[in-house]
């Protein structure tokens, strides 16, 4: 019913250990960026380094008392580094429930499956697990809501509902391109008699009989020699077919061919998206944004910074990531690069004065706030931060004033601020973080210059691909006008000698009563509900594969489809039964 995780995946927990223990090699000082991607103190790799041995511990217990203990100690842990969730011990803990459903542990299984949704709140992949668990144990009812509630999850997870929307996106095409070909297959099944009979007619002017059968023949199956013929033959056949076409049938043929043009370049720019989205830096960017720490996050984010070396967007975002890992030396060298890049970056000065004002130079944070004061009268927080560093100067009475000034700006929130002075004693925005949409833009321009410089004529194919409606065009009407003074046979009504036979056929083919009436679009939405429920257990291999750290396999995309398929046919015959005469 599942995609069971691989026994790996127990162990795959312990990617974060990849990051923690070379770490946690370097005695003293700074460790080195070309071993963990990005500097880390010693405090910040002994943090690592305690994470690994608390979820060591965890992997031991036997109760889920003493789970939730362990669990509530490594989430404790993980906020020291500003981190909320733990992806990869999510997916280990995920591992050891299903193993213990499998041992016949039902209890240890519910516990870890609890610890997996602590570690990671409301991932999809947890309850996917849960309804795989629940079914082999033969709780069908509860798998089926917990398949549910994951299947929701999807739309509440950024991270998730990204991909899924993007895999719905290309299965839809594929969705219209196959029904267009089921379409054209359709009209060939109604009208190709004639078409047959009017090529024969024409060769039969200048070939003998049995020759002008074998043209016509070679001619209808000429494209399955050329690559990729399976492709090309509907196409052919549908510029053969336009003669004989209503106005509406003509319609669809002309959106199909617009389609089909169109889809090499959606699916190479949705590709390159995807490609950029899936990134090592990007994954680090969106984890980071969601506070996940996850095994590859340091190494990813020396990636990222490898790539664009230069930006001072990168800098803006790395320097407020070593200042969440509280690294204020390696954020302080960072904000004065972006500051002297963007003198007019009030974030970056913001912070260069609250790394004076933690170091103890207050007059320096008071110049620095004072000019981000002055130069934005809506920061509140600017304010609240000179009050601050007022005060520490003894000069009380200008504290006094910067904090009422603070109080009159709109959303200042300057009681929150000073609720939190125990946490935290001046505040630091987050702009850098907020710069992710701009770093992604630098890294689909760097893809974009790759794929230029290594594939230039590979991009001009696809893009001639969008002359390919205008060709089938032209061609249709050079066709239908050079075979014009032949003329062109008119469909003759087929008595109705079988009246059951003609009812099955009118069942079981969809939209071909409406092609033998003409109706285009009736006939192409017949064999578009069909085919949709056909094509929905193939959603996960159409589109593109998500990073679950769970699959849930097909199973949703089969509950829905088979009494989908039943229904649909289930109508078509009830109203021809309730419309035979």
């Amino acid at each position: 019913m599942f995609r069971k995780p691989a026994r790996r995946h127990l162990t795959a927990a312990l990617l974060l250990l990849a990051t923690t223990a070379p770490a946690a090699a370097e005695e003293g000082g700074v460790s080195s960026p070309q071993v963990t991607g990005v500097e880390m103190t010693t405090p910040v790799r002994r943090t690592l380094k305690q994470i690994e041995e608390q979820w060591l511990q965890w992997i031991v217990q036997n109760s889920r008392k003493d789970s939730e203990r362990v669990v509530d100690d490594l989430l404790a842990t993980a906020k020291q580094l500003g981190m909320q969730r733990l992806p990869d011990l999510c997916v280990g803990a995920i591992a050891r429930a299903h193993r213990a459903a499998q041992e016949g542990d039902a209890e240890r299984a519910a516990w870890a499956l609890a610890a997996a949704d602590r570690f990671d709140p409301g991932r999809p992949a947890v309850a996917f697990a849960e309804a795989s668990i629940k079914a082999h144990q033969g709780r069908y009812g509860v798998a089926l809501a917990a398949l549910l509630r994951g299947s929701w999850r999807i739309f509440g997870s950024q991270f998730e509902r990204y991909f899924w929307l993007r895999s719905l996106l290309l299965w839809s095409l594929c969705l219209l391109l196959v029904t267009g070909a089921l379409f054209i297959a359709i009209q060939m099944v109604s009208k190709g008699g004639i078409l047959v009979q009017d090529l024969s007619s024409m060769f039969a002017r200048r070939l003998p009989p049995p020759l002008a059968t074998a043209a016509t023949v070679g001619l209808l199956l000429f494209p399955l020699v050329l690559p990729s013929g399976l492709l090309w033959l509907p196409l052919f056949w549908s510029v053969l077919l336009w003669a004989y076409a209503s106005t509406s049938e003509r319609g669809v043929l002309l959106a199909l061919w617009l389609v089909a043009g169109a889809a090499p370049v959606l699916i190479t720019s949705q590709s390159r998206e995807v490609a950029v989205r899936l990134s090592p830096p990007d994954l680090a960017m969106e984890n980071l944004v969601e506070h996940r720490l996850y095994g590859g996050l340091f190494t990813d984010l020396g990636v990222l910074r490898s790539v664009l070396p230069e930006s001072v967007a990168v800098k803006h975002f790395l320097a407020d990531v070593h200042r969440s890992l509280n690294q204020w030396e390696q954020a302080h060298s960072l904000y004065e690069q972006v500051l002297e890049a963007e003198p007019k970056n009030l974030a970056a000065q913001m912070n260069i004065g609250a790394y004076a004002f933690l170091k103890g130079d207050f007059g320096t944070a008071i110049k620095h706030f004072k000019e981000v004061a002055a130069a934005d009268a809506t920061n509140g927080a600017a304010l609240f931060n000179l009050s601050q560093a007022y005060s520490e100067s003894y000069l009380f009475d200008e504290s006094r004033d910067a904090l009422a000034q603070a109080r009159k700006i709109p959303r200042s929130q300057v009681d929150v601020w000073m609720r939190n002075l125990s946490q935290q004693r001046v505040v630091t925005p987050d702009d850098g973080l907020r710069r992710i949409p701009e770093i992604r833009r630098e890294l689909m321009a760097t893809y974009r210059a790759q794929a230029a410089a290594s594939a230039g004529l590979d991009l001009f194919r696809r893009w001639l691909s969008l002359l390919v409606p205008v060709i089938l065009v032209l061609l249709a009407l050079s066709i239908h006008l050079a075979r014009r003074p032949f003329g062109l046979s008119e469909k003759v009504a087929e008595p109705r000698r079988h009246r059951t036979r003609d009812r099955w056929r009118r069942v079981l083919v969809p939209g071909l009563t409406s092609a033998d009436a003409g109706e285009g679009l009736h006939s192409f939405g017949s064999l578009l509900l069909l085919t949709g429920l056909l094509l929905l257990p193939l959603f996960g291999r159409l589109g593109y594969r998500i990073p679950w750290g769970y699959d849930p396999g097909s199973s949703i995309a089969w509950i829905l489809a088979i009494p989908g398929i039943l229904l649909f046919f289930g109508a078509r015959l009830r109203w021809e039964l309730s419309h035979d005469v």
